[in-house]
């Protein structure tokens, strides 16, 4: 019959967590504000850019776009997700993630809708121009309208 042999492992990061001296979790949290909020206007003005990157993509997307192009317009707006997250520009994430949702059911069904992706590219520009200025009732209805979209619509044959 044969034993078992138990070895017991150090955590390291137990032990460094364990260790004297340091931050405290409210110090690491205000560090990490005061350093985002360092960055916070460049960040904005890259979002920005994206947004302008995206507007000038679709311009020649309105009928028949490539796979790249659809890939590269996601891309965007996912990035826009990851931005918009970190500064609370709640509304804008929201958009853009419905984006994304109209752009994967396009290219899942290969097929292309200029007008929905129109109206979402419309739709982050007003939520980004107006940013904390749109009453809260108003940011709910554009993000149900860009909601509404994405699932009544949804891939169909552009028009040519």
């Amino acid at each position: 019959m044969s034993t078992v042999k138990r070895i017991k492992v150090k955590n390291r990061l137990a032990a460094v967590v364990r260790t004297p001296g340091g931050k405290t979790v409210a110090e690491a949290v205000h560090a990490a504000e005061t350093g985002l909020e360092s960055i916070k206007d460049e960040c904005l003005d890259a979002l920005d850019a994206t947004l302008a990157d995206m507007s000038r993509l679709a311009a020649g997307m309105k009928t028949a776009p490539s796979r790249a192009d659809i890939d590269q317009l996601y891309g965007y707006s996912n990035d826009l997700i990851g931005v918009a997250g970190v500064f609370s520009l709640n509304a804008v994430g929201d958009a853009a993630y419905s984006l994304c949702e109209l752009l994967d059911g396009l290219i899942e069904t290969a097929t292309w809708n200029w007008p929905a992706v129109e109206v979402h590219l419309n739709g982050l520009k007003l939520l980004r121009m107006l940013g904390e200025n749109i009453g809260e009732a108003e940011r709910d209805q554009v993000l149900a309208g860009l909601r509404a979209v994405t699932k009544r619509i949804g891939p169909v044959e552009a028009e040519a």
